[in-house]
């Protein structure tokens, strides 16, 4: 598979081809229906401190901390806190150090399929169900709720945090991708029908906005980039992921059972090893100098 940019802001279209890349990580963004859990969050957001480079040699990890629970999914945040997210759609969040601080539930509302933590100071929850939005604030107390039924929005999948703390979404029924707040304003969308513009129709599993700059994934089509006007610009070729993470300028994916880091400037990419027993059919998330990894009986906390 070729790595491949396709731009709108030429005529001429072009490629650069490089190794070929096939990014599972089973997120700031996740999709738990029928057991696909999307993050949509996330972590890797502008921080004061850059992210350490995860190592290569096994024996740099150190465990930290090992949280006995049955969790279906996890996300982190900027300082470097934790979410788990239960089988019972509770939502717990953790300390740097491991140390359980706040709760929040709602079963009122159907699965609670996404969790964005792009600024831990709001937090997105989304229940496609009954197309509810929460917002929480950094104790996971409730701060808002709004419907997108009551925006006019029937069929939206999946959603992400704007950098300006409004809603990223996919319209299924005019084909846009749109930014709208909670008034039910729409702040931005796209100028074009996306229907008419690729091979497949467009089928985004989760949506991450990073540096001033969209990226929509579909593992048919690949990382669809937007400016933030909701305006396409290009194409990145990378297809059936189910979810990567960009950490500084890094592409953070699984490849042929390898985890991956590709650096989006300069084309390099280093093989990520990981801590002994952990295999990458755990989900996996790097956050600064720490790696957590979510098993069938838990959540294990490392540092490199």
């Amino acid at each position: 598979m070729n790595f491949d940019y396709r731009s709108r802001t030429t005529d001429l279209k072009r490629k650069d081809h490089v190794s070929s890349l096939n990014f599972v990580i089973p997120s700031l963004i996740f999709n738990l229906r029928y057991s696909s859990l999307f993050i949509l969050s996330f972590f890797f957001f502008s921080c004061s401190a850059k992210t350490t480079p995860p190592p290569t040699d096994t024996s740099a990890y150190e465990l930290i901390k090992k949280i006995d629970i049955n969790a279906k999914w996890m996300a982190t945040d900027k300082l470097q806190q934790l979410y788990i997210i239960t089988t019972e759609n509770e939502v717990i969040k953790y300390s740097p150090e491991g140390i359980e601080l706040f709760r929040f539930s709602n079963n009122t509302l159907g699965d609670l399929t996404h969790i964005d933590i792009t600024n831990p100071f709001s937090v997105l929850l989304y229940y496609p169900d009954f197309l509810t939005i929460y917002t929480l604030d950094r104790t996971l107390n409730k701060t808002g709720e709004f419907n997108l039924l009551d925006l006019n929005l029937t069929d939206v999948e999946t959603v992400g945090m704007s950098n300006d703390n409004n809603v990223w979404l996919y319209d299924f029924v005019f084909y846009k991708i749109k930014k709208v707040n909670r008034n039910g304003e729409v702040l931005r969308e796209s100028i074009i029908n996306l229907s008419n513009e690729f091979e497949y129709p467009l089928q985004p599993n989760f949506i991450l906005e990073r540096e001033n700059w969209l990226y929509v994934n579909d593992p048919n089509l690949g990382i669809l980039v937007f400016d933030i006007y909701a305006q396409y610009q290009k194409t990145i070729e990378i297809k059936n992921l189910t979810y990567f993470q960009i950490i500084d300028n890094q592409l953070i994916y699984k490849e042929k059972e390898q985890l991956k880091s590709f650096h989006l400037k300069s084309l390099s990419t280093q093989i990520i090893d990981l801590p002994e027993g952990v295999s990458l059919e755990n989900q996996i998330a790097i956050q600064k100098s720490k790696l957590f990894v979510r098993k069938k009986d838990g959540v294990e906390v490392y540092g490199f």
